[in-house]
This record gives C-alpha cells, structure tokens and sequence, in this order.
C-alpha cells in the first residue's frame, strides 16, 4: 500500500477542498491508504469522513498557508504515520514540514491562476521562489495550463509540472416535483429563466460586473432571476449594489449551500465572471454535468472548458455589456439554449469527470513513488 497524506488548511469548502473530495470518491483504496489533515472543526471535515477517510485535524494553520504551530504539528504526524507521499493544497506548512520529514514524494496542486507580480517574475524574486519550490516539491499538479504557465513564469522547474485538468463526480438529477419545491421556496415561478453563478463572494470572481449584466438583462426580461450561490468578504457590499440598482427582488443570494446539486438543477445558465483568478473551474464542470450550458469571461482556464457556439459562450472578462447580451440572446433562442445544454454534457463526459481525473493523479502517485522511494 502506498500511504498518501493530504494537507489542507481550508476552514470552509473551497475549489481545492472540493476538488480533493472529488479525488477520494475515486481512488483504487487497494492501492492507496489516504489520510487527510485540516483545521479544526473544518467544514470539510464531515465530506472527507463520509467519504470513508480519516481526518487528522490540528489547531494551527486555519486559513493560512503557513503558520510554524501548523508545520510542528504536522511533522509529528508525518514521524509518527511514515507517509510515502505527502500531497498539499495551498498549505505552506504541510510543504516544508515534508521537506523536513524527508518524505520521498513531495506534490503540491496549484488550484489558481492569476497574473504574478513583477517581483517574482524578475531577478532577483524569481530566483528565490524557484529554488524554494523546486527544492520542496518532488511533484507539483498544475489543474489548468494557466496555473502551470503561472509557475514556470515564477521560477519554477517545468519538468516537475503535469496538468490534470479539475473533474468532478456528475452531480445527481432531482425530480421535476423537487424543482418545484425549491422554486416555490425561493420565490421563482416555473416559466423564470434562472441564471446562477457558485463561486466565493470575492471581489477577482467578478460577481459585481455580473450584477451590472443582471440590472441590463432584468430590464428588457423581467422574468429573469440570478441565484448568487456561496459567501465571502464581499456579500454585503453586493447585496447593497444589487440593491442600489433596484433588482433585489431578483437576485437571490443563497449564502454557503452544503449541497449545490439542486440549485444546478434549476439553472437555465451557468455563469461564471472571474477576472482575477480561475483555472478549471469546479462550477463549471458540475454545471455540464447536469446539461447546464456556462457564459464564462475569458480569463484562465475558462476557455479551455467553454468553447463557443459548443457548450456555451465565452465573453472578454470585467465586461458586463457583453455578458447580458450573450444572456439575452440565449433567453431569446430557447432551441440554441437546447443545443448548448447537449454540447455541455458531451463536453463533461469527454473532458471533466472525476474518474479521469482520478486516475492521472493516481499514475502520477505510482510513478513518482517507484522514483523517490529509497
């Protein structure tokens, strides 16, 4: 058995806590014996135990990628359990603290894409975060090019890099009298188009243009609702801006959702407004698995998912004119809506499921392991 410890430092459900979720539904546990380590009290927690796995929750290193209690405490867990592979996710800590330990695989993911700064693009700062990543890391998966180009312009060492494009597990259909009752819940009649966006309330995931697309959309269809799914440091400020444009009444903010299958399930589109970060975005892919088309910007890796014309539309990002007239366009068309909805679920099972996705990481363990381990 191949002993594979996980660090995470997510007090909530995030991309990465999602996407690691996805991974343990799917790994062949005849080969791998995985053990997860999280915050405290983690959301995460309960999704990782239902999933048949263990947690090893420590008190340091909530929501920060490094914290010295954190890194101590997860090098006393490495002594005592020997993991051949330690794997973290945005947690520094958990990274140093193998390369302490001396683990023999070393993988971090890198879950994000966004434009690095001038000083670790140049002398002397690129140096310095290339020695630092190439020396702690034996393995690094990058979830989009976009994220591996982000690395290689920092410094890092591009034969240590493999793209493993996000998958994720098809999300379960509801019963159309269950679309009713959350409909009826949520204040939505049956004939409303309903766009939704599932994406943390921070200010690079674009929700603010999205609102400004919404108030253009809303005025020429009034019968036009936006499900806003998730939370985060800019929930207020944007339900004051929804509230300033004057269509509160048709944005409905659904804060944290533990299960976001059913809201999927009632989406006409799926969107996805980002402009300072996103690589393969989770959103997305669930939205296809369901048959739910995305209008996304095309920052990161959303062309690589979107193409246009396929399986939706993709817009210039921070551009919210061009936004509503792709939405309005498709409320306008239902049978070029029809069209994309069949291209999104051929683009999922072609492309986007967590098995796939599964098995690369589980090549990528076995082959670095036969490599490093002494």
């Amino acid at each position: 058995m191949i002993k594979v410890l996980n660090i995470l430092s997510d007090s909530n459900i995030g991309g990465a806590g999602r996407l690691l979720v996805n991974y343990l539904h799917n790994f062949d546990r005849s080969v791998f014996d995985i053990k997860v380590i999280l915050p405290r009290d983690s959301q995460l927690k309960p999704h990782i135990t239902d999933a048949g796995y263990e947690v090893l929750e420590i008190d340091g290193g909530r929501d920060k990628s490094f914290d010295m209690k954190a890194t101590r405490e997860i090098q006393k867990i490495i002594k005592e359990w020997k993991p051949d592979i330690v794997h973290t996710h945005s947690a520094f800590s958990g990274k140093l603290a193998a390369f302490l330990c001396g683990v023999p695989c070393r993988f971090y993911t890198r879950h994000s894409a966004f434009k690095p700064s001038k000083k670790l693009t140049t002398f002397p700062g690129r140096q310095i975060n290339g020695f630092v990543n190439n020396t702690l890391a034996t393995d690094i998966v990058a979830v989009a090019q976009a994220a591996a180009d982000n690395l290689t312009d920092t410094g890092v060492d591009p034969a240590k890099i493999t793209v493993i494009i996000n998958g994720v597990d098809e999300m379960r259909r509801i019963s159309e009298s269950e679309k009713s009752a959350l409909k009826e819940k949520l204040g939505i009649s049956e004939s409303t188009f309903v766009c939704g966006i599932s994406a943390r309330l921070e200010d690079y995931k674009g929700h603010s243009y999205l609102l400004d697309s919404a108030k253009t959309v809303i005025t020429s269809h009034p019968d036009t609702v936006f499900l806003i799914i998730g939370c985060g440091s800019c929930e207020e400020s944007l339900k004051k801006q929804a509230s300033d444009l004057g269509i509160a009444d048709k944005v409905i903010f659904t804060g944290f959702v533990d299960d976001v299958a059913p809201y999927y399930n009632i989406m006409d589109l799926n969107l996805n407004c980002s402009w300072g970060t996103e690589t393969s975005c989770l959103a997305l892919s669930e939205g296809m698995s369901l048959s739910v088309p995305a209008i996304a910007t095309d920052y990161g890796g959303n062309p690589y998912m979107i193409t246009d014309g396929v399986n939706g539309y993709i817009v210039p990002e921070k551009n919210s004119a061009a936004m509503a007239e792709k939405i309005i366009e498709l409320i306008g068309d239902r049978a070029a809506l029809r069209s994309l909805s069949v291209g999104a679920r051929e683009m999922y099972d072609k492309k986007f499921t967590a098995k796939a996705m599964t098995k690369q990481l589980e090549e990528l363990y076995i082959e670095s392991y036969k490599k490093h381990k002494k």
